[in-house]
C-alpha cells in the first residue's frame, strides 16, 4: 500500500520545494523573459552620491538582501573602514593615476569574464573575480572614477519581486558613470556570477586594495573625495 503513496509524497516534496523557493525562482524567471519589475538601475543617483559624507554610520544594526535579513559583518567592516582612513597620507605618494614610473594605472573590467584587472602600464597589479549588473546592465565604455566614498548606505530593489535591499555601511566605493560604483560587497560570495543592479560588487578585500591603489586620492581622516584635474580619477575600461 506505501508504494501507491510514493506519488503524492513526491507531488507535496515538488510542492514545498516550489513554495519555500518562490521569490527565487521568481526573480530569476523575470529577469530571464525580461519583465522583472525591478526599476532599479545602479545604487543610486549622482545627487544622492554627493549627499553621503563617507562616514561609517555605527548605528546601523542590521542588512537586507533579496528581501531577506542577512548577516551584517558590522565589527569587521568598522575594522576594515578606521583602517581606511587611516591610509590617506601615508599612501599619497603612490596612489592617483600613474606610478612612480610615470605608467598610467587603469581598470579593466572585463563583463563576460566577469573579472577586473588592475593595470600599470602594460604590468598586471591585481585581478579577482567580480559580480557586474544582473537586473540592470554595467555600462560599457571608458570612464574615470569621478566620486569616491569610503563608507555608505544602499537602498533599492523591489519589495513585490523580492529584489529589496538595505545596505548600510557599502565599503569602499568608487563611482565611475553617474551612480555605478566598484565597491565592496559582503551581501554575497557569489563573485564571477551577475548580482547587482549595475555596479560592480567586488571582494571586499580586493576593494579595500584597489580603493587605495586607484585616484582620485581621499584625504586622510576624510570620507570622500571629488575628482579634479589637481586630483584625477583613475581610467575605468568597462568592456
Amino acid at each position: 500500500m506505501l508504494y501507491r503513496l510514493i506519488p503524492f509524497l513526491l507531488i507535496i516534496t515538488l510542492l514545498s520545494f516550489v513554495l519555500f523557493n518562490f521569490q527565487s525562482i521568481r526573480r530569476e524567471l523575470a529577469y530571464k523573459l525580461g519583465i522583472s519589475g525591478d526599476t532599479t538601475t545602479s545604487c543610486c543617483s549622482v545627487d544622492q552620491a554627493l549627499k553621503q559624507n563617507g562616514q561609517f554610520d555605527e548605528n546601523a544594526n542590521m542588512a537586507i538582501f533579496n528581501s531577506q535579513v542577512i548577516d551584517y559583518p558590522k565589527t569587521s567592516l568598522a575594522y576594515s573602514y578606521a583602517q581606511s582612513m587611516a591610509q590617506g597620507t601615508a599612501n599619497q605618494a603612490v596612489l592617483g593615476t600613474t606610478n612612480d614610473a610615470g605608467e598610467e594605472k587603469w581598470i579593466e573590467v572585463s563583463l563576460d569574464e566577469q573579472k577586473l584587472r588592475a593595470w600599470e602600464g602594460n604590468k598586471l597589479i591585481m585581478e579577482f573575480s567580480i559580480s557586474s549588473g544582473l537586473w540592470a546592465p554595467t555600462p560599457k565604455g571608458t570612464f574615470n572614477i569621478w566620486y569616491k566614498t569610503r563608507s555608505q548606505s544602499m537602498v533599492g530593489g523591489s519589495q513585490a519581486l523580492g529584489t529589496y535591499y538595505n545596505l548600510p555601511n557599502v565599503p569602499h566605493n568608487m563611482f565611475f558613470y553617474q551612480g555605478y560604483a566598484i565597491h565592496g560587497a559582503y551581501w554575497h560570495n557569489n563573485f564571477g556570477h551577475p548580482m547587482s543592479h549595475g555596479c560592480v560588487n567586488s571582494p571586499l578585500a580586493s576593494a579595500a586594495q584597489i580603493f587605495d591603489w586607484a585616484g582620485p586620492v581621499v584625504p586622510q581622516g576624510q570620507g570622500t573625495v571629488r575628482a579634479t584635474p589637481e586630483n584625477p580619477g583613475t581610467r575605468v575600461l568597462v568592456r
